[in-house]
């Protein structure tokens, strides 16, 4: 399974040089230095996944920022995976552990942003 996070960097097999350039111009950007792909336009995230899923022969997954923690959020452990259009709704969620502490951990991202 390939992970493609919205949050951080995150690796691919290797390319060829024609699947390479159109993630490039579609919205993917690569650091040489650490060797991590990042997604820089999330808006195109459908194109990224359509041209992956096109040059990969393995599953692709979409994982979304926590929207309390900023980590990743888990979608591909996620009990509704399997139902959440990724490509179609929110960049953002919520992990299981900020869930399992839910308001907790709401109200203090929240009033931290108020302060």
């Amino acid at each position: 399974m390939i992970k493609v996070s919205l949050s951080k960097g995150f690796t691919l097999p290797r390319l060829d040089k024609d699947t390479f350039s159109m993630l490039m111009r579609n919205g993917l950007q690569y650091d040489k230095a650490t060797g991590l792909f990042t997604v820089k336009d999330i808006n195109k995230i459908d194109r990224i996944y359509a041209i992956l899923s096109e040059a990969i022969n393995d599953t692709i997954s979409i994982e979304v920022q926590c929207v309390l923690c900023s980590s990743d959020a888990g979608c591909s452990e996620c009990e509704f995976s399997n139902t959440c259009d990724r490509l179609q709704v929110t960049s953002k969620c919520i992990c299981k552990d900020c869930l399992r502490n839910g308001y907790g951990n709401y109200t203090r991202e929240v009033s931290k942003l108020l302060e």
